[in-house]
């Protein structure tokens, strides 16, 4: 798959790259809730609407990161369910979450002086903790 194209492909057909923007875009409903702070964010589907709730005690950098990351499952994994578990969600390393983060890194570089190729095959390569690509993308985001 190839993760680049589609987020190229997205920025192109709705003329941003503003993560809310696209979403909104999408008919996906983002909003802040007060989620446990094992929970960054997710995407759900209720009653055929979309919704992507982000932590709402997360900087607006993280949140930003995390919308990104919610619309790659969106875009890449539109059938792919998530499973609770107390000691939390989102971190779980798997290829579908490596995909989200590459989406997301993609999506980011277009607002954001990331080297996105280079931290794709990053992540395709060593498949990292995904609280390490989460925390490289929110330091770049608040830098800017």
């Amino acid at each position: 798959m190839n993760i680049k194209l589609r987020v190229s492909n997205l920025v192109k057909k709705y003329g941003t790259a503003n993560p809310y923007y696209l979403a909104n875009d999408l008919g996906i409903t983002v909003m802040e809730l007060a989620l446990p702070d094992s929970v960054r964010g997710f995407k759900v589907r209720a009653l055929g609407q979309k919704y992507i709730a982000l932590n709402a005690a997360l900087s607006e950098a993280n949140q930003k990161v995390v919308l990104c990351h919610e619309l790659g499952h969106a875009r890449l994994h539109p059938a792919y369910g998530y499973y609770y578990t107390l000691s939390g969600t989102y971190f779980i390393k798997s290829r579908k979450e490596a995909e989200a983060n590459e989406f997301a890194a993609h999506l980011l570089s277009y607002s954001n002086d990331i080297d996105s190729s280079l931290l794709a095959k990053f992540i395709q390569e060593k498949r990292p903790d995904p609280r390490v690509v989460h925390q490289i993308l929110s330091e770049i985001v608040i830098s800017y």
